[in-house]
């Protein structure tokens, strides 16, 4: 029945509020109504706040936290300690769910329950207001893990996920301050089935300050920090919730090669470039491992 499987929707903001008000009318407004919003705002100086308190006065939907700046991280987990739903919908303050993302998140969910995870595609909306021509992506959940390895296939505005399941692992991991949702979604998969809807349900906004943007030298020490967590828990040299900043896996004789081969294929978010004169022998036989993301690189050149 509708009434046990409510939804938690988090929406944090930071200073959103050119868009925050379209953002959280499209959460009202979902074709599935079994839902609370919670609204974390962290830290705001400009009108975000107040706008959230007024839609919060209009509709017993909303709860609305008041915190000091602490993070997105943080952020996420406090909502999390008093979400009362069976799932967990992430939105962004700045993105745009289609009305029936939640009702088609929720029917995938229910035709199996070892199910723990889904995200959708979605439309990309530059800072001109003009949608770009991105393809859907189709993962099976199989395909997915084996992506997760070495790349977040997932929109974190997307994403709903099983409550319980999530806090089994420990929620968001505070020690990083970026990629929280790519280390969350590996951990999913360790413990249940993952998957992403074909279809756009969500408009995303393509903005040159967001945070991946203005913080993409931390994002991505973040990802291939997890990354690499992702790999040694696979050789079992660290538990799922056991916390090893980078320099342990860069010191580590079993971790080091796939470091340094991580910061080769994305030396162009680094700020630190490691070039391919800089990789010794087994780390270049750790390089053949990684077809997209050489790939990946190839393009960017040519497109520089």
């Amino acid at each position: 029945m509708e009434t046990d499987n409510k939804i938690s929707v988090i929406l944090p903001v930071h200073n959103s509020q050119e868009f925050v008000s379209q953002s959280i009318y499209s959460v009202l407004n979902q074709t599935y109504k079994n839902f609370e919003l919670i609204i974390i705002d962290d830290g705001s100086t400009d009108n975000s706040k107040e706008i959230c308190k007024s839609l919060s006065r209009k509709d017993d939907r909303i709860i609305f936290l008041d915190n000091a700046h602490r993070g997105l991280t943080v952020s996420l987990n406090k909502a999390l300690e008093i979400a009362k739903g069976k799932f967990v919908a992430r939105q962004d303050a700045d993105d745009i769910s289609l009305p029936e993302r939640f009702e088609k998140q929720i029917n995938w969910f229910l035709k199996d329950e070892r199910r723990v995870l889904c995200g959708t595609n979605c439309k990309i909306l530059d800072q001109n207001n003009i949608y770009k021509n991105n393809k859907s992506l189709k993962f099976t959940n199989n395909g997915i893990k084996k992506k997760l390895k070495y790349s977040n296939c997932f929109v974190h505005s997307s994403i709903m996920f099983l409550k319980n399941s999530a806090q089994n692992l420990g929620n968001y991991d505070e020690n990083l301050e970026y990629a929280q949702d790519y280390d969350l979604w590996w951990k999913l998969t360790t413990i249940g089935e993952v998957g992403n809807l074909y279809e756009k349900l969500l408009i995303l906004r393509n903005r040159k300050n967001s945070i991946s943007v203005k913080n993409k030298n931390n994002q991505t020490l973040n990802f291939i920090q997890s990354c690499v967590k992702f790999y040694a828990y696979n050789k079992k040299i660290v538990g799922i919730n056991e916390n090893k900043d980078i320099k342990f896996y860069e010191n580590n004789n079993l971790t080091k090669n796939k470091v340094k081969v991580m910061k080769y294929l994305y030396n162009d978010k680094l700020d630190e470039k490691i070039y391919f004169k800089n990789l010794n022998l087994k780390q270049l036989f750790e390089l053949i491992c990684h077809p997209n993301l050489i790939i990946r690189k190839i393009i960017k050149k040519i497109i520089i």
